[in-house]
């Protein structure tokens, strides 16, 4: 077990770049099932103790899929050999992360839904987030929802009883996030956009 501070999870792909299937926490170790190299499917493993570099390693537990090579150090297991590597969560650069692990979504944010400026103000308390907006047009507001990785799913309800659902999904860095909305209550739905910059 890695226990460093800087890092609360390590979100894992569904390939290079993809969408997040799942999170690993800080400490716990992941099953590799596949190589580690600079594209998801490349022969043989990278150096893992001194590369710096990205390049993508398949995992097969605690959730399968890919994550970023530099996000791991090997121990346990031969790894030559694909089904016997064990890899640890690192800690990100504290620079990187400190926003978006300690933050989470919480906060001032100056956004834009479909060219109307909101100032948006959250509150996140474990994987719960609870807050409010105030739009440019007059339009307020309540949003509650729930955070998985780094994508808040949510309801919202204005004052006039307008009502709906949508989605943000956080920046790496923790300082912006983009998103979507709709009238529904499907949160996925995408009806019109809205994307956000930490104050």
């Amino acid at each position: 077990m890695i226990n460093q501070p800087g890092l609360d999870k390590l979100n894992v792909r569904s390939g290079p770049g993809g969408q997040v299937v799942g999170t690993v926490p800080e400490g716990g170790t992941v099953s590799v099932i596949g190589p580690c190299g600079a594209i998801s499917g490349a022969a043989g493993f990278t150096k893992p103790k001194t590369q710096q570099g990205g390049g993508w390693c398949q995992i097969g537990a605690l959730v399968h899929g890919c994550v970023s090579s530099q996000f791991l150090a090997f121990g346990g297991g031969d790894i030559g050999q694909p089904g016997g590597a064990a890899g640890f969560v690192k800690s990100k650069a504290k620079h990187q992360v400190s926003a978006a692990a300690t933050a989470g979504f919480g906060g001032s944010w100056s956004a834009n839904a479909d060219n109307v400026a909101y100032s948006l103000s959250l509150k996140q308390n474990g994987n719960g987030v609870s807050g409010r907006y105030q739009g440019d047009d007059g339009s307020a507001g309540q949003i509650n929802g729930k955070v998985s990785g780094n994508m808040l799913r949510f309801s919202w309800v204005q004052k006039d009883g307008t009502r709906g659902s949508g989605k943000f999904t956080l920046s790496d860095d923790g300082q912006s996030f983009a998103g979507s909305y709709n009238f529904g209550n499907n949160p996925d739905a995408v009806e019109g956009s809205w994307n956000g910059t930490r104050q």
